[in-house]
C-alpha cells in the first residue's frame, strides 16, 4: 500500500503523537509498505533530535509554529496547505491518507478536506474536558468527520471527550512502545548509578504534565529520604518558574537534563521509580516506556492512565494534584524493593504482551485492508471493533483551505 501519514507532531518535536507517527512509519515500511510522513517545517530546529527515518519519506510543508491550547503547547503549520496538498495528493496517489488528530487545525485538518484516498483514515490521540473550538465549529467539524472512512482512537478516553460533541464510530488501537529500546538491560548513567533512589520525570514542560507537584512531592520525599534524587528530563517555556519553584522549595538532588530523545532509554534504566503527576491524558505514552524498561511507576489516577496500568500492579495510581499522596506512595515504593521488582517485571510483561509496535503496526494494517476490501477482510490482531465501511465519494464542505 502507498500511505500518507499526516501529522502536525514531528521530530524535532518530542511528544506521543511524535513517536507514535514515527514508530508507524517505520514498522509499515518494514512490512513493504510505501511511506510518507507529512508534516510541518519547524524553523530554527531542524537536527535537533531528529532520528533516522528507517525506509520512509518525510515531506515538510508550510510553517510550524506553537500555540497554547488545552494546557499544553499544541502546533499548528501556517501556509498555503490545501493547493500544496492537492498537488502533493494528486502526484502521489496515495492508497491510504491516515491524519493524525484530523480534526485539529491546520495541516491534518486540509489533508482530510482534500484527500483523494481510496481511504481516509484518522487517529484522535486527545482527551478534553469541553473545547471551546468543537462549541463553536461543531456543524463543519461533524462534515469534516464524515469526510473519514475509519476513525481510530488510542483509547476509549478520546471515545469519552468526542462524544461529547460528534456522533460516530470509533476502533480502538493503542499506542505502541518499542520493547527492545526501552528495556532494562541498557547500561545505567554512570552519574546517577550511586547508590541513591532515582526518581525520573519525564514530559514537556506544560502545566497538565505536573511538574510542580512533582517538586512540591519530592520536597516532601527528601524530608524523609535524604538519600533521594529526582531527574527531570524534559524542557518547555515554563522552565525558568519550575527552577524558581525549586529554589523556593529549598530542593538539593534535583537535575533538569534538558531535552532527550535518543538516550532516554538509559535514563529509564537509571532509574528506581517513575512518577508522572499529569492531569490530563488520553493514553500515556511515557507510562508504557517506563512499563517496557521494568520501572515501577507512581501515576495520577486519570482515565487515560487507567486503560493503559492497573492500580497495584504495574504502580501506583494517586489523585490529581495532590503532593502528599504522590509522596507517601513514592515513599512505599523507595522502602520496598521487592514490591518494586515484581510491579517492574509486569510492567514488562504487560508492555511486551499487549503494545508492541509490532501488534499495533499489524492491527493497523489490517484496518486498512478492512476498509479497502471489506469483503476479504482478516481478523484483527488486537481486540478492536469493526471498522467504518467505506463510503462513497464524500462532497467536501468547507472550513479551511488556502
Amino acid at each position: 500500500m502507498k500511505i500518507a501519514l499526516v501529522s502536525e507532531y514531528y521530530y524535532p518535536v518530542l511528544g506521543g503523537i511524535t513517536e507514535h507517527v514515527y514508530h508507524l512509519a517505520s514498522n509499515l515500511s518494514r512490512k513493504g509498505h510505501d511511506v510518507t510522513v507529512i508534516t510541518g517545517r519547524y524553523v530554527g530546529r531542524h537536527g535537533h533530535h531528529m532520528p533516522e527515518e528507517e525506509g520512509f519519506r518525510v515531506m515538510r510543508l508550510g510553517v510550524g509554529m506553537p500555540v497554547y491550547s488545552n494546557g499544553s503547547f499544541a502546533r499548528v503549520t501556517l501556509g498555503r496547505l490545501g493547493s500544496r496538498l492537492r498537488r502533493v495528493f494528486d502526484e502521489e496517489r496515495f492508497d491510504v491518507i491516515h491524519a493524525h488528530s484530523p480534526l485539529t487545525p491546520v495541516l491534518p485538518l486540509v489533508a482530510v478536506r482534500n484527500s483523494n484516498a481510496l481511504a481516509t483514515v484518522g487517529t484522535f490521540h486527545t482527551y478534553f474536558d469541553r473545547s471551546r473550538g468543537y462549541d463553536l465549529f461543531s456543524r463543519k467539524l461533524a462534515a469534516h468527520m464524515d469526510m473519514l472512512d475509519g476513525r481510530i482512537v488510542v483509547s476509549s478516553t478520546c471515545i469519552d471527550a468526542m462524544s461529547r460533541y460528534l456522533d460516530a464510530e470509533y476502533s480502538v488501537i493503542p499506542n505502541g512502545v518499542d520493547t527492545d529500546y526501552f528495556t532494562p538491560e541498557l547500561p545505567t548513567i554512570g552519574r546517577f548509578d550511586d547508590g541513591k533512589l532515582n526518581i525520573l520525570f519525564v514530559g514537556r514542560f506544560d502545566p497538565r504534565n505536573g511538574l510542580k507537584t512533582m517538586l512540591e512531592s519530592f520536597s516532601l520525599v527528601k524530608r524523609e529520604l535524604p538519600d533521594s534524587r529526582l531527574i527531570v528530563v524534559g524542557d518547555g517555556p515554563f522552565r525558568g518558574y519550575y527552577l524558581r519553584l525549586v529554589g523556593r522549595l529549598g530542593l538539593a538532588d534535583v537535575h533538569f537534563e534538558g531535552l532527550v530523545n535518543g538516550g532516554r532509554p538509559n535514563y529509564y534504566a537509571s532509574a528506581d521509580i517513575y512518577c508522572s503527576p499529569c492531569t490530563k491524558s488520553s493514553f500515556g505514552v511515557v507510562l508504557l516506556e517506563a512499563m517496557a524498561a521494568a520501572v515501577p511507576i507512581v501515576a495520577t489516577d486519570n482515565n487515560g492512565y487507567r486503560s493503559v496500568m492497573e492500580h497495584g500492579r504495574q504502580g501506583v495510581l494517586v489523585p490529581e494534584s495532590d503532593p502528599r499522596a504522590f509522596a507517601e506512595a513514592l515513599l512505599a515504593l523507595a522502602r520496598d524493593p521487592g514490591l518494586r521488582s515484581r510491579m517492574g517485571s509486569d510492567g514488562r510483561r504487560t508492555a511486551r504482551e499487549q503494545y508492541s509496535w509490532k501488534l499495533v503496526t499489524d492491527a493497523v494494517e489490517d484496518y486498512y485492508r478492512n476498509l479497502l476490501d471489506p469483503d476479504s477482510a482478516a481478523a484483527p490482531v488486537l481486540e478492536i471493533s469493526d471498522p467504518a465501511p467505506a463510503g462513497p465519494p464524500r462532497e467536501k464542505a468547507g472550513l479551511l483551505n488556502d
